[in-house]
């Protein structure tokens, strides 16, 4: 989260929004370099095959990136 101060003379419900916006996009970059990182490693596999223990751990993650997609959602609706 970002420690910046509010300009002077400017409201607190804009800067909340403000803040609000740049935390979310930092979650979004969070959860898309995740993405990124698992993809990578998935289109590796056609080069050299997972192991079992590999395969294993590459869908608990993304299933674990799934869960965390699914409660950023529900957490967007609930303002909805």
């Amino acid at each position: 989260m970002s420690s910046r101060r509010p300009a002077a003379g400017r409201s607190t419900r804009l800067n909340i929004v403000e803040q609000s916006l740049n935390d979310s996009l930092e979650r979004l970059r969070e959860l898309r370099a995740r993405v990124e990182g698992y993809q990578r490693t998935h289109r590796a596999w056609s080069l050299r095959p997972p192991t079992e223990e590999q395969r294993a751990a590459l869908v608990k993650l993304v299933l674990e990136l799934n869960v965390d997609v699914m409660a950023l959602a529900r957490g967007n609706k609930k303002g909805e």
